[in-house]
């Protein structure tokens, strides 16, 4: 037996290569133990606190932490067998980096957790809205420099030199920039859209023949959700520098534009009343502002165009306020026997027509709001 552990395989002994293994697989029960000790145990002290800030420390370092372990343990499992000269720098390069990665994971991880405990309400409850877009951008970009310095100091640490690579990279980097016009254009937009702010997250916005709200605004596109079919746009930043914007949500609200035919026949007093009555309604409504547009709009072939335009507050349900009334408009003209004129006829109710169109008097209620402004163009 004492013989069998002394035979040799690619230049270590039996015994070398079973404590290598028995030490590999004894990091990785430790490393499994420690997360079960972080999870059941560290956390049950943790949660009796009442900071947080304890909690989200464990949460993201019990992960690295085990990774450290584990790699730790391989390590020291091959520093007891015989590794070919050549091959242990390699080794030693190779677990240097992971390390070094190891600790940039347990940097990003942590930073980004606290950030978003503490800095993402801070901002949410702030009155400007210049930092929900930039909020993104910068935690972003700080995992992105702990990566590129966590890659940069494992490589030099690997015995490669740094500076030629750079050298390279930026080469090659000048290369890449002149094929990657599109993509500098779209991230010098994205800082436009961020330092004139034209529209913020929320808004709904019109631009290349899209009409939506906006969702996320980042250095190389901006996507928003269109207001009728709920589908998510993707419009690259690019766009914006050199299309209108238009800001529906900055005018004094969404506009409603209704039209309504009425026939040639019909007498100009019943006219007026309906145009009263539109008036009466857009005032009365609760989801409507003040402004609104009321008026013969023209005359063509088939009737007399009425045209009410009115905007419903932002925040008010715009559907519902529409059909409100376009309804309220409808009841009154039924009620009224008022016809509304096609190109193939009319359509009128079933009573007497001839009664609505030569009725001689119109008893018109003007409200205060009408009196000081007839809405007429």
């Amino acid at each position: 037996m004492y013989e069998f552990f002394k035979k040799e395989f690619y230049g270590n002994t039996v015994a070398q290569w079973l404590t290598a293994m028995f030490i590999i697989l004894a990091a990785l029960i430790v490393g499994r133990v420690v997360y079960w000790f972080f999870s059941k145990v560290v956390r049950i002290f943790t949660s009796r606190t009442e900071t947080k800030l304890d909690d989200i420390i464990i949460d993201k370092v019990e992960e690295p932490i085990v990774v450290a372990i584990v790699v730790a343990g391989i390590w020291y499992g091959i520093s007891f067998l015989n590794v070919a000269s050549e091959v242990y720098p390699h080794i030693l390069s190779a677990v240097t980096l992971v390390i070094i990665l190891d600790i940039a994971w347990l940097i990003v991880r942590t930073v980004d957790a606290l950030v978003e405990e503490y800095v993402v309400p801070m901002v949410a409850n702030s009155e400007s809205n210049l930092d929900d877009a930039i909020l993104p951008i910068a935690r972003r970009g700080f995992s992105s420099v702990i990566w590129v310095v966590a890659v940069v100091v494992g490589l030099n640490n690997a015995g490669y030199d740094v500076a030629a690579v750079l050298t390279g990279l930026g080469i090659g980097g000048l290369a890449l920039a002149i094929g990657a016009r599109t993509t500098i254009m779209n991230i010098l937009g994205g800082i436009t859209v961020l330092i004139t702010q034209p529209f913020k997250i929320g808004d709904r916005i019109m631009i290349g023949g899209y009409d939506g709200y906006v969702l996320t605004i980042g250095l190389g596109a901006t996507r928003i959700k269109t207001f009728i079919d709920n589908f998510i746009v993707t419009i690259p930043n690019k766009v914006f520098t050199d299309t209108g914007i238009v800001n529906v949500t900055e005018a004094l609200g969404i506009k409603i534009d209704l039209q309504i035919h009425l026939p040639v026949t019909i007498h100009p007093p019943i006219i007026q009343e309906v145009l009263n009555q539109m008036k009466q309604i857009v005032a009365m409504h609760p989801c409507l502002n003040e402004d609104n547009k009321i008026s013969v709009k023209s005359f063509d072939d088939f009737g007399i165009n009425l045209q009410c335009v009115c905007y419903v507050t932002p925040g008010k349900p715009y559907w519902q306020t529409r059909s409100d009334v376009a309804i309220q408009i409808l009841t009154f003209m039924q009620q009224r026997n008022i016809p509304v004129a096609t190109r193939n006829g009319l359509n009128y109710y079933p009573e007497d027509l001839q009664q609505a169109v030569k009725t001689p008097k119109v008893d018109v209620k003007l409200s205060k709001k009408d009196d000081d402004n007839d809405g007429l163009f």
